[in-house]
């Protein structure tokens, strides 16, 4: 069985896909590593593939891999969280693409994990990523800036509406070219990248609770089921059809 488990600031999934995910992007940071075996992804400067065991990548970077029947381990972590912000201040220079460490791989007790995971520990399971896949014991507080986090609060009450820069201008009492670069600064992503990412995410919820796909993109702000598609595809690789479609085959979980 496959599962999706989501967190405030980080989307796990677990499992394995029936097929390779198609070259994406994503406002996210992403660490992919293989329960078993390897996985294969495409080499940045010769575009041929080539095998790993665990990928740190940076938000925005195209990317591809080919994990089919390979049980994987993906975490998708939030750039404004302690974790994402620790990982872009201290890990991220100028590659955007990174090895995981492979004394940090060498911790992972998979057999533990898949205890929890098969409990339905969400709690346990998340104190567990965060001991193991925390790259510091104690990474540094993000202190985020309160204009900022007004411009959050708004995108998160509004996602159903069509959000203009205009909006969030007077929300943030900043003007287009300060907000654009504080916003990008604190979060590490553009504005609107990362509404359409909460877009998503909204929609993906929606959708795992009963709700159709055209609803769920109404509910979330698309301007139609075509949109949201379209959207899936290039930030995640897939469909949404082909997340509910297999839903029996998930386990969905929306952890606090």
């Amino acid at each position: 069985m496959n599962y999706l488990i989501l967190w405030k600031d980080i989307r796990l999934f677990v499992g394995s896909n029936s097929r390779p995910v198609n070259e994406h992007k994503h406002p996210v940071i992403q660490l992919v590593v293989a329960a078993h075996g390897k996985f294969r992804t495409k080499a940045q400067d010769t575009d041929e593939w080539i095998y790993k065991q665990g990928l740190f990548i940076k938000p925005n970077y195209p990317h591809q891999c080919d994990a089919t029947d390979v049980p994987i381990i993906s975490m998708d972590i939030e750039p404004d969280s302690t974790l994402g912000a620790w990982i872009l201040t201290h890990i991220f220079e100028d590659d955007p693409v990174l090895d995981y460490p492979s004394e940090k791989f060498n911790l992972i007790n998979f057999e533990w994990f898949d205890r929890l995971l098969y409990a339905n520990e969400w709690d346990a399971l998340y104190a567990y990523f965060q001991e193991i896949f925390c790259l510091v014991d104690k990474p540094t507080t993000n202190q985020k800036d309160q204009r900022i986090s007004r411009v959050l609060k708004y995108i998160h009450n509004n996602i159903h509406e069509t959000l203009t820069t205009e909006q969030l201008i007077e929300v943030s009492f900043l003007s287009e070219s300060r907000l654009l670069h504080l916003f990008k600064e604190k979060m590490g992503l553009p504005i609107r990248n990362y509404i359409l990412w909460y877009r998503l995410k909204v929609a993906f919820e929606q959708a795992m609770h009963g709700v159709s796909l055209t609803e769920a993109a109404h509910i979330a702000g698309f301007s139609d089921q075509s949109h949201f598609t379209r959207s899936s595809i290039s930030m995640i690789g897939v469909p949404p059809s082909s997340i509910v479609k297999n839903s029996k085959f998930i386990q969905v979980s929306f952890s606090s």
